[in-house]
């Protein structure tokens, strides 16, 4: 995301007191680092914090840990702009993490998290260090790598996903999607911003099938009070899941709590 539609969207959300923000996450998918101004979008975040006292949203980073080096720990750390770190670590083993993240480096990823849980502790830093592990059936019966183990009980919460429904897609030719046709409150509660300014109904749709806004072009506002908003959410209420591009082929059904939410 360029950083003239970022600052668009801080200065929406902070000048207007009618908003309420209680989550901002980064990045719906893939990883933080790759923006090559990371270090810009946590400067500027910062500075809108320190001029608005009421912008106080709980920033959550998601990383898969491949680049999230000394460096860059040290700099997340310094900064205090990030009030949680999740983890993506999958698997059990080297043999087990590889085939559900390829091309990632088992090592890499535990030097990774071991030196951020280092300085964690060293730093006696608020951040919150969440680890979650996915497993699919290559990891069922297997020992997990004790260095694993150790990292998990170094963190401040585990949580665990098996690749189920939506996620059955992985390491298959012909992907099979098993939907949900009940309720989910996501679209209710959240709004996904994409690099390109769409936005769309969740995080889980990576490929803008859902979109139903362009922030480059108009407010946030606008778009959350849209009728084609109105539309979607009044199809999910009245159970109705089945009319709603994008929702009509996904397993989400409902939003977890965050439990360190302020």
């Amino acid at each position: 995301m360029g950083m003239v539609l970022y600052k668009k969207l801080l200065a929406e959300i902070c000048e207007n007191r009618e908003y309420r923000i209680k989550i901002m996450e980064w990045p719906i998918s893939g990883c933080f680092f790759l923006h090559p101004q990371y270090k810009k979008i946590i400067e500027i975040t910062k500075e809108y914090k320190e001029k608005y006292p009421h912008f106080r949203p709980w920033i959550i980073l998601n990383d898969n840990m491949m680049l999230f080096d000394k460096d860059k720990v040290d700099f997340i750390l310094k900064e205090g702009v990030v009030d949680q770190i999740i983890c993506s670590i999958d698997g059990v083993n080297k043999e087990t993490f590889e085939h559900m993240r390829p091309k990632a480096d088992f090592d890499t990823v535990l030097a990774n998290t071991d030196y951020l849980l280092r300085k964690k502790r060293e730093y006696q830093s608020r951040i919150v260090v969440q680890i979650n592990n996915g497993r699919d059936e290559k990891s069922a019966g297997k020992m997990l790598d004790p260095r694993l183990k150790e990292i998990f009980s170094r963190a401040d919460l585990l949580t665990n996903w098996e690749p189920l429904n939506w996620n059955a897609s992985f390491h298959k030719e012909q992907p099979r999607y098993n939907t949900y046709p009940f309720f989910c409150s996501f679209v209710f509660e959240s709004v996904s911003l994409a690099v390109s300014g769409a936005i769309t109904k969740c995080c889980m749709d990576l490929k803008e099938a859902t979109r139903y806004g362009d922030f480059s072009k108009n407010t946030l506002e606008s778009i959350w009070f849209s009728d084609q908003r109105r539309d979607f959410l009044r199809a999910m209420h009245e159970g109705k899941r089945r009319l709603i591009p994008g929702c009509d082929s996904c397993s989400i059904n409902y939003v977890s709590q965050n439990k360190f939410l302020k």
